[in-house]
């Protein structure tokens, strides 16, 4: 009996020797995966580049100029006529009016919801700086002018332009257009005025 017990264990040994020494089949992968939304909310901004002050200056030549005619002659009591008026001519006077370009006066950039925005502008004559003095420059056609509009170049007093992003690569650059008129200028020296320019997100 107990020689069977014996035959019965080395059996059973052997068949787990047998059974741990095959491959085990293998098992099925489990794979879980799940979606996050990541939601990045940018600010609506708006940076405007601009000049703080800007100085045109005009040069004139002097000079003198005989003109041919007859003899102004005068006496103590009366001053004597002459067919000859006295004038300068158009060249020496100067222009009355004079149109003005400031290249790359402005520059936006930022973001809006549409990714656009207005520029305007508005501005003053410019009068001299003396006190007292009555003298001015006139000032005409404020405008804008830029390439970078929704559709390409656009120019006026108020203009839509692309804000084009964030970097300062892709900023838009735009002149700043006026008219001087000089028919109540009457002084010499400085005449200053402003002008102010707004951007606007939208």
């Amino acid at each position: 009996m107990k020689h069977l017990k014996t035959i019965k264990s080395i059996a059973l040994g052997a068949a787990l020797l047998v059974m741990s020494a095959m491959p085990k089949s293998a098992e099925a992968a489990v794979t879980q995966s799940g979606t996050t939304t990541v939601t990045v909310t940018m600010p609506e901004y708006l940076v405007l580049h601009y000049y703080s002050a800007v100085a045109l200056n005009f040069s004139a030549t002097s000079a003198s100029s005989s003109q041919t005619g007859s003899p102004l002659s005068a006496t103590w009591t009366t001053l004597g006529d002459t067919t000859e008026t006295l004038s300068a001519s158009a060249t020496e006077v100067g222009p009355s009016t004079a149109k003005i370009t400031l290249k790359n006066a402005w520059a936006i950039a930022g973001l809006s919801s549409s990714g656009t925005a207005t520029v305007s502008i508005t501005g003053t004559d410019f009068t001299a700086t003396r006190a007292g003095s009555t003298s001015k420059i006139g000032v005409s056609g404020y405008g804008l002018a830029s390439t970078n509009g929704v559709s390409g170049a656009v120019s006026g007093s108020t203009i839509t332009t692309q804000l084009r992003g964030v970097t300062g690569q892709t900023q838009t650059v735009g002149d700043v257009k006026m008219t001087l008129n000089f028919s109540n200028t009457t002084e010499s020296g400085a005449h200053t005025g402003s002008f102010t320019i707004t951007a606007q997100t939208i």
